[in-house]
């Protein structure tokens, strides 16, 4: 769709969705400027490409397609390489990766605006915003320069159905079948981040080598976020696989991540075991309780908590949160190294897991 934003300070700017420019490249209505700039860095690649590919011949691009790294770059070079005639084909295509656009000056903005006036049919140019440090609010002068002749692209991480599905159809094409649920499943295991997503589909796929993609394959060969590792290791905790626990710990803390992450992640895991059992044995569903705990997108947790707590009973996870407080309580007040702290949580759990006393 096509929309405003800042319209909350009474101020308005033309905004292409993902949806919007598909119908827009699909129609074969191409504008003079683009900006594409969002927190998905596939999409806004594969976009900037595509209207490339649509509108210069492959036998051409060397004549025809030209990239600028734009840190230190004088816009004048692009301008004055847009305004030079295609060879053999009807259109030239220029593409600026992440050109300062935050906070232009006077100067970059007449010269901006001067082009768009002025710029000939025969040429595109793009400007790729591949940083994620890159603010659309702080650039606000420049796209609104832009989006009167082009259009300002905002292309943010696909999600619910908008990301299973292309993950489902990229697997038919490598003669594999993923379900929905393993589609779900391979996104919390790797993040919703759909470059990462897609590599990590295609390694699934060449081990599996055709055929139905179950979760062992995706275990054997995805690697999964620090998140997923996580919750990998309450989910051992909880089959009483402590082994398998201990070495998932010493893998993140060998990876450098931060123990207050990793405990963190693994309070909010054992959270939500405990409230998804709670309405489950109030006769609820539980998921029901997303609204009240504003879990937003995140209701699964709920469910996948319930799932996971379903071998053990209330009063068991009433004492793990009681160990869990005692270990924030160390990891905030005590002056023991971290790492034995959270050593010695995973025994203390291991143990009110096995209803044995700590």
């Amino acid at each position: 769709m096509c929309y405003n934003i800042w319209s909350e300070r009474g101020e308005s700017m033309a905004q292409f969705d993902e949806k919007t420019l598909k119908s827009h490249i699909k129609a074969g209505e191409y504008y003079p400027i683009y900006l594409m700039c969002g927190d998905e860095d596939y999409l806004k690649k594969h976009y900037a490409d595509m209207i490339a590919s649509k509108n210069v011949e492959p036998a051409f691009e060397s004549f025809n397609l030209q990239k600028f790294d734009g840190k230190g770059l004088d816009l004048q070079d692009v301008f004055e390489q847009a305004s030079i005639m295609p060879m053999m084909s009807d259109k030239r295509c220029i593409i600026v990766e992440d050109y300062k656009l935050e906070g232009a000056g006077e100067d970059t903005l007449s010269q901006i605006s001067a082009y768009v006036e002025s710029i000939p049919d025969t040429s595109i140019v793009i400007f790729h915003q591949k940083s994620a440090d890159f603010s659309l609010a702080k650039a606000k002068k420049a796209a609104d320069i832009i989006s009167k002749h082009g259009a300002v692209c905002l292309l943010n991480k696909r999600k619910g159905n908008d990301l299973i599905k292309p993950l489902i159809s990229s697997a038919s094409k490598q003669n594999c079948t993923l379900s929905v649920q393993m589609a779900n499943y391979l996104v919390s295991c790797v993040g919703d981040d759909f470059n990462v997503l897609i590599n990590e589909l295609h390694k699934v796929c060449g081990y599996v080598g055709g055929g139905e993609i179950t979760r062992s394959h995706i275990d054997a060969v995805a690697v999964k976020t620090d998140e997923a590792k996580i919750y990998d290791l309450t989910k051992a905790l909880m089959a009483k696989d402590f082994d398998k626990a201990y070495k998932v710990l010493h893998t993140l803390i060998k990876n450098k991540v931060s123990h207050e992450y990793i405990f963190g992640t693994i309070v909010s895991t054992y959270v939500d075991m405990y409230r998804g059992k709670v309405s489950l044995s109030c006769g609820g569903r539980a998921d029901e309780l997303a609204a009240d705990f504003d879990y937003g997108k995140r209701a699964f947790a709920l469910t996948n908590g319930a799932r996971d707590s379903s071998k053990i009973d209330l009063p068991t996870l009433r004492k793990c949160l009681d160990v869990l407080c005692e270990a924030d309580m160390k990891l905030k007040m005590s002056s023991d190294d971290n790492v034995i702290v959270l050593e010695q949580l995973m025994v203390r759990l291991f143990l009110v897991t096995n209803g044995e006393r700590v």
